[in-house]
């Protein structure tokens, strides 16, 4: 239900106003009517009543009450109509006097008056109030008076307008809540007499509400009219089948059955169903909340931090993780502390993940590295980051803190390097604290705080500042006495943020309450507009050129930037640095305090100017840091146009290799993309150059686990190095899939006629050499997997031979990943310690933590088989810790099978059934096309523990026609423990000798 925001407490006008819009839009003032003029003021009138008090911004009333075509003079037409109803509506009000009815409050205007003198906020309170009241007397006459209110269309004479139907469609919907409630508070009282009539109309207009029919027929049986209550049912039960083509409720099916026994317990009065209200306003349960502690109001979460900080120097490795929104305070609280320790002599760093592209992989570690004095060039690779980090955490000469923060924008390598510190420094005496926006969370935070769920620590959640954490951000901004009045209003603008108490306090300080109050439209980036306009203009135009730099920026590449000396750019950064726009992290370097302000500065750039500055920053960077290919290719793409595309792509080629050299597949995705873009844009388009660099995103796009867009992209290759007969190309677009291969990677039922089609003709050909062959077999092996098995194996075990013979590891990972995709089926026994054994020697030489993984992911597997669990347990554990992003979710959804499977083995079978379920569930919302049955294999098991698996027959009857011969022989069994020996003997005839891939992989 809508919040209201009436102000019952403002003051009332010296003429009380009344509105009517349940029914005609109607005024009144003292008692007489009023006449409210033409169509634009009804509409403004009525629009703002839709708003229950809030602010309605000129910008939304202007779009509502025009329907997003305003006039050239909208904003004065709006501003006539709104001054047209404060005259009529308070007519008695004084010149230059405030308005108090309809208030101007930025960025817009706003309805204030008691709930009791507009007809639908107050139907709404006195609804609210009815459902709340547990005594059924009192509830029947609350919801009596809403009803007696609610005796017209809500604004029925605006219902052309969008917002208007919204809004007459919800209270539609209240008010059918309030009659069912009204008669279930008349049903307990014993008066069903009384409400008969009342439910027969609310049902024969509303057929579809079952919680009205309900009560419907049940006051009917208690009034004598027991046909007419089953009537009423067989009505309802028509309706849904017809109309949604469901069956009605439980509680329906339920009455009807009581109602033909002649239950006696229905002619008892009913007992309490509350009806209740949803919202669309959850409450919060904030883990940690904001503590009213005077200076700072953080004290509770600093005790925290000190407390696991002390865990940390005692016993080991500690993880904090603060979570809060965009300005809440969690950097700067972890700032706080990280400074804290650092003067107690604790070793100190701190990474930013940054919020624009273009850094390189691992980029935080390698700031925290710098930050502790180590010389990391941009170039290292992930392993060597993490070894670096190790080795500095492992040494006993200390105690080391290290505040990642914004890992919700973390790179693959960053998370990774994260997870490999926790796994092999937990005896370090190192505090980690890594801070995260909770609704900028994405699968691989997720998976990373899975898979160190063991790792000792905590988690906080901050909320807004309470009133002395914002007086003590007042008095920091030189506002020492700040009355309570002000500090409410001040509290009730910010919601609490300490970055918008701080952004509204300076401009409190510097331009006064007027300002604040009546100048300053709602929003932080208005706020932050204000104070860039306050600044020079040979300020404002560096802080620009910065802000195409990134977050952070050296003076040298700016300087270089804008053609400038170091001290003309001195010069002009001076005032943005007092005003505390920006500050100086480190010599030579400008960091913007917040990319709030970066965003503000950027986004109002025209897109010329914008694509011409990053073209400077091209030429700049790439003068003086060549080896920084991730900020080359940021900037080249933003800086292509159709006449320079084709000359800036390799350098965005080039970031994308560099990244997915460095196991950064999100940001390698990105970049083919916008390499695929400029292929696109470019004046001299070359057909072939597009089909390579869409081969060339397929494996990196593979990797991130977006299996449909990747397969998507490698089809676009496919047909247009067809459409361009060109061989070669299709060769190259028909083995880009480069990226390991755990589970399926088939999306559909049937297979891929078109993309087999192209592998046979690559096939075909004559001059194919021998890597190439053994990549189109690899190919071949996960488009036939699951539907022709013989050919299947056949690809495998021809892929794996030629593979041995072409002298190329890439090429010889990819085959052995696809034969022992194939070797759990009965064929290959034997082969399949010796095939993960020979993965693992490739994916070593080839140092490809993905293979390497898929590689003990196979020795898993074989040990499993075996029933050798020590050794399973163990091989999953080292896949797990070689796993990241998309695999790291894959490989724990392993694990969890694998102990669920365990529970069953152990005896445990409900828990091992609700664990298979959980999986399946988990493992659906990652989009695994094979989720749904994962499930299964727990019922299987189940099932066979109890040993009956009749009730498995419609289930296993459904996946063998979706995958024959996939549960031949546990449907063979369902079936005969059904009694059905004739279907088991017709599912068990001989069949095709199948490799029995699809069920360990689908």
């Amino acid at each position: 239900m809508t919040e209201l925001h009436a102000v019952p407490s403002a003051p009332t006008p010296v003429t009380a106003v009344h509105l009517r819009v349940l029914g005609p839009l109607a005024a009144s003032v003292a008692g007489t009517p009023v006449t409210l003029g033409g169509p634009g003021a009804r509409s403004v009138l009525a629009r703002l009543v839709s708003a229950a008090g809030r602010v309605v911004s000129t910008d939304l009333l202007i779009d509502d009450l025009w329907s997003g075509q305003p006039p050239p003079k909208a904003l004065a037409a709006l501003q006539v109509h709104v001054s047209n109803l404060r005259r009529l509506l308070e007519p008695t009000r004084a010149p230059r006097t405030p308005a108090s009815v309809i208030v101007s409050v930025p960025p817009g205007y706003a309805l204030r008056l008691p709930a009791d003198s507009v007809d639908v906020w107050h139907f709404e309170q006195l609804v609210t109030a009815g459902l709340r009241e547990s005594e059924p007397t009192v509830r029947a006459d609350t919801l009596s008076a809403a009803l007696d209110l609610a005796t017209g269309e809500p604004y029925h004479e605006f219902t052309d307008a969008e917002w208007a139907r919204a809004e007459s469609t919800r209270l539609g919907r209240l008010r059918c809540t309030a009659v069912e409630a009204w008669a279930q508070a008349h049903l307990e009282l014993g008066r069903p007499e009384l409400v008969v009539d009342t439910l027969s109309r609310h049902t024969d207009d509303q057929p579809g509400r079952e919680a009205g029919v309900r009560l419907c027929a049940l006051a009917l049986y208690r009034t004598g009219r027991q046909a007419d209550a089953l009537e009423v049912l067989r009505r309802t039960r028509t309706f849904l089948a017809d109309e949604l083509g469901v069956d009605p409720s439980p509680d329906l099916r339920t009455l009807e059955h009581e109602i033909l026994r002649q239950d006696p317990a229905l002619t008892q009065p009913a007992p309490t169903r509350r009806l209740t209200l949803v919202t669309d306003r959850p409450a919060a349960t904030p883990d940690v909340r904001w503590n009213e502690a005077p200076a700072t109001g953080v004290d509770d979460l600093l005790d925290e931090i000190r407390a696991t900080a002390v865990r940390a120097a005692g016993s080991g490795l500690q993880v904090v993780w603060i979570g809060g929104d965009a300005g809440e305070g969690k950097s700067t609280l972890a700032r706080t502390f990280t400074d804290e320790a650092a003067a107690s002599g604790w070793r100190a760093a701190r990474g930013n993940c940054p919020e624009v592209d273009g850094a390189p992989a691992g980029w935080p570690w390698i700031e925290a590295l710098r930050e502790l004095g180590e010389d990391v060039p941009a170039s290292c690779t992930p392993f060597q980051i993490g070894q670096r980090v190790a080795d500095l955490l492992g040494r006993p000469d200390g105690r080391t803190v290290v505040l990642l923060d914004d890992t919700h924008r973390a790179d693959e390598p960053t998370l990774q390097i994260l997870r490999h510190v926790a796994a092999v420094e937990a005896r370090s005496n190192t505090l980690l604290l890594c801070t995260f926006r909770p609704a900028e969370v994405g699968s691989d935070l997720q998976a990373t705080w899975a898979a160190t769920a063991a790792v000792p620590g905590t988690r906080l959640m901050l909320r807004g500042l309470g009133r002395d954490g914002a007086a003590a951000i007042a008095r920091e901004t030189g506002l020492a006495e700040l009355d309570d009045a002000l500090l409410t209003e001040l509290l009730e603008r910010t919601n609490g943020n300490p970055l918008f108490l701080r952004e509204y306090t300076r401009l409190l300080a510097s331009e006064g309450v007027d300002a604040f109050r009546s100048r300053v439209p709602d929003g932080v980036r208005d706020v932050l507009g204000r104070r860039i306009a306050r600044l020079p203009d040979r300020t404002v135009l560096e802080l620009r050129r910065a802000s195409v730099l990134g977050r952070e920026s050296d003076l040298g590449t700016l300087a270089a930037l804008g053609g400038t000396d170091d001290d003309t750019l001195l010069d002009a950064l001076e005032p943005a640095l007092l005003a505390g726009i920006v500050t100086e992290p480190a010599p030579d370097r400008v960091r913007f305090s917040h990319d709030l302000v970066r965003a503000t500065l950027y986004d109002e750039l025209p897109p010329m100017r914008r694509r011409r500055m990053h073209s400077s920053a091209l030429t700049a960077l790439a003068a003086r840091s060549p080896g920084d290919l991730a900020a080359l290719a940021h900037h080249a793409a933003a800086a292509a146009t159709p006449a320079t595309a084709t000359a800036l792509l390799h350098h965005v080629r080039a970031g994308a290799l560099d990244a997915e050299h460095k196991a950064a597949h999100r940001d390698a995705t990105a970049l083919w993309r916008a390499a695929d873009s400029l292929c696109a844009m470019a004046d001299d388009q070359d057909p072939r150059t597009t089909v390579d660099v869409l081969a060339a995103g397929v494996g990196a796009q593979a990797r991130t686990g977006d299996v449909v867009g990747a397969r998507a992209l490698r089809t676009r290759a496919v047909r247009l190095a067809r459409e361009l007969g060109h061989p070669d190309a299709l060769l190259r677009a028909v083995t880009s899939w480069t990226a390991p291969v755990v589970w399926t990677i088939q999306v559909d039922p049937e297979p891929d006629r078109e993309m087999v089609d192209a592998i046979d003709t690559c096939l075909a050909r004559d001059d194919v050499a021998a890597a190439d062959r053994a990549l189109l077999l690899t190919a071949k092996v996960f488009e036939l997997e699951g539907h022709d098995d013989r050919a299947c194996l056949d690809a495998a075990v021809a892929a794996r031979d030629t593979a041995a013979g072409s002298g190329d590891v890439e090429v010889r990972l990819r085959a052995l990943n696809a034969f022992g995709y194939v070797a759990f089926g009965p064929d290959l026994v034997a082969e399949r310690a010796d095939n993960a054994a020979a993965l693992l020697a490739a994916a070593t030489e080839a140092g490809d933590d993905g293979f390497t993984c898929v590689a003990y992911f196979q020795r898993f597997l074989a040990a499993t088989a075996v029933t050798d669990l020590e050794a399973a347990r163990e091989h999953a554990r080292q896949a797990t810790e070689l796993a990241a992003g998309h695999q790291l979710g894959q490989m724990l959804g392993v694990l969890s099978v694998y102990d669920a499977l365990i529970l069953l083995m152990a005896g445990r079978v409900d828990e091992g059934v609700a664990a298979y379920d959980a999986v399946s569930a988990a493992m659906a919302a990652q989009g695994v096309a094979s989720a749904q049955w994962i499930g299964l294999i727990g019922w299987i098991g189940a099932a066979t523990y109890a040993g009956d698996l009749s009730a498995l027959v419609p289930v296993l009857e459904e996946l063998e026609s979706v995958r024959p011969q996939s549960v031949r022989f546990p449907l063979v069994v369902a079936l005969l423990d059904a009694g059905d020996i004739r279907r088991a003997v017709s599912c068990g005839r001989p069949a095709t000798p199948t490799a029995a891939t699809t069920t360990g992989w689908r």
